[in-house]
């Protein structure tokens, strides 16, 4: 075997376990998150050695970075100022069927999650649902499932 092929066969492995813990969302026995998981593979790869920094620098794409940062900064301050709040208790308001409630929450936490970081909308969104739900009486599955 040559030294090109088993540093390929390295590099695919690194992508298939940082992609499956981007799937399952962790490792067992491991703290880490997504982001964690990530960063653990790009070390990997550093420390394997088929790609140098400067290469892997170089295909750090800094705008979407920032915009990315930005809208979390923005969702971040929408959710504290207690704009979703006000959205999910005006779609509250609505006097109609559940199923009704549920196409109303749908539409508007998927634009929402469109425009903003869908994370901080979920995040945002759940406990006054659930609240709804249950002042309502209605089972708070379908919603949480959205």
């Amino acid at each position: 075997m040559t030294t090109l092929m088993v540093e390929n066969g390295l590099v695919y492995v690194i992508f298939i376990l940082v992609y499956l813990g981007m799937i399952i969302g962790r490792f067992p026995k491991l703290a880490l998150d997504r982001a964690g998981i990530v960063l653990l593979g790009t070390i990997f790869l550093l420390i394997a050695g088929p790609f140098s920094k400067e290469s892997l620098l170089c295909n750090i794409d800094i705008s979407t970075i920032m915009l990315l940062f930005g809208f979390m900064i923005i969702s971040a301050q929408l959710r504290l100022g207690g704009f979703y709040t006000l959205i999910t208790r005006k779609i509250a308001a609505f006097n109609g069927s559940p199923q009704k409630f549920l196409a109303i929450l749908i539409i508007v936490s998927g634009s929402l999650s469109a425009l903003l970081s869908n994370d901080i909308v979920c995040l945002a969104i759940t406990p006054v649902l659930g609240e709804i739900c249950i002042r309502k009486e209605l089972n708070p599955l379908p919603f949480f499932l959205r």
